[in-house]
């Protein structure tokens, strides 16, 4: 499988588009009004502490407090095995887990100063979630400065790969104090690459900790790379043939980033100064395009539906165009099992997080049911935020979460309607002019002037003013007044606008 990144550089817009086998599976915008908060560390004051929802709000300087749980005051990072210690970690996240946790009140009080890293970025109402667990990535490692354990991605299966990364780790003889996490793309670094990753974090750190000593709160102390760095240090690795930008400037930026991290991968690092645009030229333009559909057509002539609301994600999975050829469960059981391997490439394009529920055309066969699981499953192991799901239901419905850091792209990309203020709907003409006439009865009964004019969008003064219906005429008569219909094409549909001369 080929895969590829196209990087597309614009004045107020950057763009990522990965690809596999020409086929976009993950893409990513960054624009100057909408900057990346997840990474950020800052020197915070504490606000205000909530014991009864666990939690404390921490001034960070921006717009919104910070919220930090207490589970994320204490507690350390589980999801990785521990790899210089005894015991299975399914062992040590259960110990972990049955650790009772203090009351927020007795790590934190207000007006204390704290260093916290924002691990999810502000959504709707909500401020940012923060973490004082910091965290600093590097292409091979990640400086865990508050844990002292050595952790290994779980993603690096092969028993002789960890235990040769176990024997580089322990030659390094890493300091004590603090912990350090083997990300996934470290599967084949020499000894020299950990040697100076693990010299350029710990260097950073110290940094880090000097600037927030100095700092009076609340105060940026270190800002996360942007979304090319990022990409060329989290997702630019072996298995990915080429990655091509439009930038001469990031080109550069990049080409040093790797002589310094990867210079082995510089070889396929590539400018595109063409005069077609670049996500033109590899047809990406039409695909990122359909990142916005609400409706996603799949091969067989079945289809998705994605509805965003504020609390889920609904996906409806519909037969559509497709009748199958033995029956109405076959028919079902095929559609399902492309919307089980479609569902989670449309979750990485769009970037959909927190509860997702699936509804997949009912099945009476246990088995294809189970199957369609499975399926579903297997499909969401490739992708990097973290996922949890529940088992299908006997009506079709599966339950899931995934990590949610920042917003969808469709988020980013578009804002509340004004016109029908989020709900997707708008009056119909009939009942807006039903509306109408009881304003109008109303207005008529309070005015004394004789001429009054109604101001209308043209769809509804058609429907009010048209000779079989002419609803105005009976008002006219009963108040004796002169009612003028008006249209008004630059008044929305649901505008209704009742004035006096």
């Amino acid at each position: 499988m080929q895969r590829e990144i196209f990087i597309n550089i614009a004045q107020h817009e950057k763009r990522v588009a990965i690809l596999e086998n020409k086929r976009i599976e993950e893409f990513y915008v960054e624009r100057p009004d909408y900057v990346n908060l997840v990474g950020n560390i800052y020197k915070g004051r504490v606000e205000s502490v909530l014991p009864g929802m666990g939690a404390a709000f921490v001034d960070l300087g921006l717009e919104k407090n910070g919220f930090l749980y207490v589970a994320d005051v204490v507690t350390g990072v589980a999801s990785y095995e521990k790899l210089l210690e005894e015991g299975s970690d399914e062992e040590i996240e259960k110990m972990e887990k049955q650790k009772p946790l203090p009351s927020i009140t007795e790590l934190l009080r207000k007006g204390d100063e704290v260093v916290v890293q924002v691990v999810k970025e502000p959504i709707g109402t909500k401020g940012a979630r923060l973490t004082t667990h910091i965290s600093i990535p590097g292409r091979f490692l990640v400086l865990m400065p508050f844990d002292n354990h050595i952790g290994l991605s779980k993603r690096i299966e092969s028993r002789q790969e960890r235990d040769r990364i176990r024997k580089i780790i322990e030659e390094l003889k890493l300091p004590k104090d603090i912990g350090f996490i083997i990300r996934t793309a470290a599967q084949g670094a020499s000894q020299k690459d950990f040697f100076r990753e693990s010299r350029y974090l710990l260097n950073l750190w110290q940094h880090i900790k000097a600037r927030a000593k100095r700092t009076r709160p609340p105060q940026l102390i270190h800002q996360e790379y942007d979304l090319v760095l990022r990409v060329a240090r989290d997702i630019f690795t072996s298995d990915v043939a080429k990655l091509e930008i439009d930038s001469r400037g990031d080109f550069k930026r990049v080409s040093r980033f790797l002589r310094i991290l990867a210079p082995h991968l510089r070889p396929r690092l590539r400018l595109h100064d063409e005069r077609t645009p670049l996500f033109e030229k590899f047809d990406i333009e039409k695909q990122v395009t359909k990142i916005y559909d609400r409706i996603v057509q799949l091969k067989s002539g079945g289809y998705l539906i994605f509805d965003q609301t504020e609390s889920l994600v609904a996906i409806d999975v519909n037969s559509g165009k497709f009748v199958g050829k033995r029956n109405l469960e076959d028919t079902a059981f095929k559609t399902n099992i492309e919307a089980a391997e479609e569902v989670p490439r449309q979750l990485k394009l769009r970037d959909l997080g927190g509860i997702i529920i699936i509804d997949f055309i009912d099945m009476e066969i246990a088995d294809h049911r189970r199957t369609v699981f499975k399926t579903l499953e297997r499909h969401l192991e490739s992708d990097k935020a973290k996922t949890k799901i529940l088992n299908i239901s006997s009506i079709g419905l599966v339950e899931m979460t995934r990590q949610r850091m920042r917003k969808s792209i469709e988020g980013k990309s578009y804002q509340k309607c004004p016109y029908c203020n989020g709900r997707g709907i708008v009056k119909s003409v009939p009942t807006i002019s039903l509306e109408l006439m009881r304003k109008l009865e109303h207005f008529l009964m309070e005015t004394k002037s004789r001429d009054v004019f109604v101001s209308l969008n043209p769809e509804v003064a058609y429907y009010v003013s048209a000779p079989e219906r002419n609803m105005v005429k009976p008002l006219e008569r009963r108040f004796r007044k002169n009612i003028r219909v008006i249209e008004d094409p630059n008044l929305h549909i649901e505008d209704l606008k009742i004035e006096q001369k």
